[in-house]
């Protein structure tokens, strides 16, 4: 056999074992790294941590240029490298730290892709920011939301996540510890869009919602 076809043989099947021993760490791994370890913890274990999960999930659907709303240190912004992030509190990376992610300073349809990343129910003003970004997403673009249900929410936040955000800010008026699938479904739809798939990860404890505008914005419900 010819040594270039040898090596890349090799290669993915080296590539293969490497994904296979992950997933058989992060399975063993899972009550630490889902209920226990920070992220960065989780990542000096060599485990995936949450924020890995979600990004992983996300990226292979982006396109275009990007805006994530919530960005929180940017990761993925970065991890990217085509697009910029938004926040209301500075937790680094380099957002760009607005007053409301409601009303933000761009243009109509400057977006290919918009992303919530485990952020869209820590906004207190929900409604408001879909419709915002219903008006800076083109008329082509794509939403992605991953979103956990509010009862893993409530006991991940009041029993075990001592290293999440609110715990540093606290929960402002508003604020909730999930959504479910038809909350989400219905706020998307009431700010125009519409849900075009929805798929789980982590063990089908988090949701992915990919939706689409329409071209008529519907009226609350």
């Amino acid at each position: 056999m010819p040594w270039h076809r040898r090596f890349a043989m090799e290669g993915v099947s080296s590539l293969m074992r490497k994904e296979i021993w992950q997933y058989i760490k992060d399975l063993f791994g899972a009550p630490l790294r889902l209920l226990v370890l920070s992220d960065a913890a989780a990542r000096r274990l060599r485990l995936t941590s949450l924020e890995d999960e979600r990004i992983g999930a996300v990226l292979p659907y982006i396109k275009g240029r990007l805006l994530d709303i919530g960005a929180g240190n940017n990761r993925l912004v970065h991890e990217y490298k085509n697009g910029i992030g938004v926040d209301v509190f500075d937790w680094g990376g380099g957002v760009l730290i607005v007053e409301d992610t409601s009303h933000l300073p761009f243009e109509d349809q400057s977006f290919d892709t918009i992303t919530f990343l485990a952020s869209l129910n820590h906004i207190p003003y929900r409604k408001a920011v879909l419709r915002e970004a219903y008006r800076v997403l083109k008329n082509d673009g794509q939403l992605l939301i991953t979103m956990i249900n509010p009862l893993l929410g409530y006991l991940g936040h009041r029993l075990f996540w001592w290293y999440s955000e609110d715990k540093e800010r606290g929960m402002e008026a508003g604020e909730v510890y999930g959504l479910w699938t038809s909350e989400a479904n219905r706020l998307c739809c009431n700010a125009g869009f519409e849900l075009t798939s929805h798929s789980k990860f982590v063990y089908g404890l988090n949701n992915l919602y990919i939706v689409k505008k329409r071209s008529v914005v519907a009226k609350d419900a």
